[in-house]
């Protein structure tokens, strides 16, 4: 399997949990394999797999060079990529889960889950506003 075919495959098995977790989030299939978090669960095991075989050598994190070094290996940029799909997605569970207990309405959750999956931070910054205005008081992940 190629690091392309491989990047394919995992973004869209994430979509598909997005979907789910958008559109049908009471949906017995979405609780039994989004919601119980074993969507991210599979990811993170992917990203486990794909550094076991493929990362080579040691992780330079102490600068950009070594981390731009680290990234060249189109598996370690792979890696780097499900890490963000597993955790983007992981926020989105949660957001779900709090926005009901919180009785947010789906129309202004979904903009926060398009925005926590194109652009996980600003996603989880968007929904912690809409949380604030609410009144949330729950502890944050």
């Amino acid at each position: 399997m190629t690091p392309e075919l491989t990047f394919k495959l995992a973004s869209n098995f994430a979509i598909i949990g997005w979907l789910l977790l958008a559109g049908l989030p009471n949906a017995r299939v979405t609780k039994l394999l989004i919601r119980n978090g074993v969507w991210p669960l599979i990811l993170s095991g992917l990203y486990l797999l794909i550094l076991a075989l493929y990362a080579r050598g040691g992780f330079d994190f102490g600068s950009l060079e070594g981390v731009t070094k680290l990234f060249a290996n189109p598996w370690v940029l792979l890696a780097g990529w499900v890490h963000y799909l597993a955790f983007d997605l992981f926020v989105g569970i949660w957001e779900t889960k709090e926005a009901e207990v919180l009785g947010i309405s789906r129309w202004i959750l979904i903009p926060c889950l398009f925005f926590t999956l194109m652009f996980g931070p600003i996603g989880y910054l968007l929904f912690q506003i809409v949380r604030w205005r609410k009144g949330g008081s729950h502890a944050s992940i």
